[in-house]
């Protein structure tokens, strides 16, 4: 929903630069900017609440409300940017003669078209005022701040519950990264030893983390896989580890009222002697990992710790990060055709062609491939080429809404909605430029600017530095995809995966 707040983000400094002495307004244009900046802050805390909620999930009176508030604050903007230029723009051509006469005419009429442009804006910004109180009372009388207070519940199936259950024997692809990750846990001796996977959402992260974890277990005295997501209840957490570890031991322990001091405590004293293999698998924020990594006691057993997160950044705090890469083409037609058609040697000529345009789409992640062969494994549409493409088009327009798809949308979701509003609104802002086209960075960063997203948070920090940050961040999270330069060192351009595009055009 960051779309929504349309020039919000940017109205408040410009409305403070409005107050500035070297303005002059009128003291009732005065009032009526320090009224509309009191209004626009309680907006842009609503519409804050809003952001944090799916689209889909949105009552519909709020979604008009949004859409009136992004309609007027567009029209604010131009209202504000008009008078700011027409005030500090270039002086009125007036004929001169080069005489004291010339001079004197020449500044009367900038003094005139000045005080001028000064009674207008002030005539602007009441007439705007009152468009905003009736914006304010709409929301009072829909009720906006009770609806979003308390969202519809709805229940909802984790999507990685299906990676978890697998047949390690149907999985493509995962051979290679599985031995490598596997050679690589085993080097480091008795030192505990932890490898962080870290890449895009559906890419096969916790499929792979489960294939090694199965590998594994046997080598070790007790095993635990768990999950985080993101908003962790610890001690859950704490207790489901437990369980694993010994089912015997701790078969009540989901009864015991331990806080998280006593299970850390009692994970630490269980794990002393114990050689373990425990995986932490979906970390979305450091301060968790951070938590549970006080109980994973260093013993020098040889134990082994596998981590799962979406976010590079994390992937590095945590230690051993491994960037899961997408399968390549050879794999992705593998994949795909034994979905549809139970062997990747049996698809039929009239449809490789579009086949390719659907795995191009796919971008090699497995989520998405699956997604589209369960969309089209339909005899009825083996027939006719012209309803694969309707199906290839669907999952842009929102049309797709099979399980598979929901799911697919469900996983891009979580990563969108992690991501803090200021990120939100910068990578919208990439749906703006076509399917597969490298953005350079440097312009992006400077639409970014342009745009009013990004903001001072500090004094002495510049916007354009400000803007590399937010950059690295949506490289680092994994929704925005790293393009090099000649050289291999520096990233000069990016692209957006096909699949988040279109994700980024159904929000909009």
């Amino acid at each position: 929903m960051e779309v929504v707040t349309g020039a919000i983000g940017s109205l408040l400094p410009k409305l403070g630069e409005l107050l500035k002495e070297e303005y002059k307004l009128q003291k009732g244009a005065k009032k009526d900017v320090q009224s509309l900046t009191r209004e626009v802050v309680s907006m842009q805390a609503a519409l804050g609440k809003v952001g944090q909620i799916p689209r889909e999930q949105l009552d519909e009176q709020v979604k008009l409300w949004a859409g009136e508030v992004r309609e007027l604050s567009y029209v604010m903007e131009d209202t504000i940017d008009t008078f700011l230029v027409r005030v500090e723009g270039s002086e009125p051509e007036v004929n001169s003669d080069g005489s004291a006469f010339g001079a004197l005419m020449k500044k009367m009429v900038k003094l005139f078209d000045k005080g001028k442009t000064r009674h207008q804006i002030a005539d602007a910004i009441k007439d705007i005022k009152d468009r905003v109180q009736e914006v304010a009372q709409r929301r009072s009388n829909y009720k906006i701040d009770d609806i979003v207070a308390s969202p519809p519940s709805s229940t909802t199936i984790d999507p990685r519950l299906s990676a978890l259950y697998n047949k390690i024997t149907d999985l493509v692809g995962i051979d290679e990264p599985r031995e490598e990750l596997i050679k690589r846990l085993a080097e480091g001796g008795d030192a505990i030893k932890v490898v962080s996977l870290a890449g895009f959402g559906g890419l096969g992260k916790t499929t792979l983390a489960k294939a090694v974890y199965e590998s594994l277990r046997a080598q070790f005295d007790c095993a635990a896989f768990v999950s985080v997501s993101q908003n962790p209840d610890i001690t859950r957490v704490f207790k489901k580890m437990l369980h694993q570890l010994d089912h015997k031991k701790y078969a009540h322990i989901n009864e015991a009222s331990w806080d998280e001091t006593q299970l850390i405590d009692e994970l630490r004293e269980f794990l002393r002697t114990k050689r373990y293999v425990i995986v932490i698998d979906d970390i979305w924020n450091i301060q968790p990992w951070e938590i549970i990594r006080y109980a994973l006691v260093e013993n020098n057993s040889a134990s082994r710790i596998i981590t799962t997160t979406r976010d590079f950044d994390i992937a590095e705090r945590v230690g051993g990060c491994y960037n899961l890469k997408p399968l390549v083409l050879e794999s992705s037609k593998i994949l795909f055709y034994r979905r549809i058609f139970g062997s990747e040697e049996k698809c039929p000529e009239h449809l490789a062609e579009i086949s390719m345009k659907i795995l191009k789409k796919c971008g090699g992640v497995p989520l998405a491939i699956i997604t589209m062969a369960s969309l089209l494994s339909v005899p009825s549409k083996m027939v006719n080429p012209s309803e694969w493409y309707e199906d290839y088009h669907s999952i842009g327009s929102g049309l797709g809404d099979s399980p598979s798809v929901k799911n697919m949308r469900m996983i891009l979701s979580l990563s969108y909605y992690s991501l803090p509003s200021h990120l939100r609104t910068c990578l919208l802002y990439l749906s703006v430029f076509p399917e597969d086209y490298e953005i350079p960075r440097d312009k992006l960063i400077w639409k970014w600017i342009s745009e009013g997203f990004i903001h001072h948070k500090n004094p002495e920090d510049r916007l354009f530095e400000v803007g590399e940050r937010y950059f690295i961040e949506l490289i680092n999270r994994g929704l925005i995809q790293p393009c090099f330069g000649n050289q291999d060192i520096m990233i000069t351009h990016c692209r957006l995966h096909d699949m988040v595009l279109d994700h980024l055009f159904l929000i909009k």
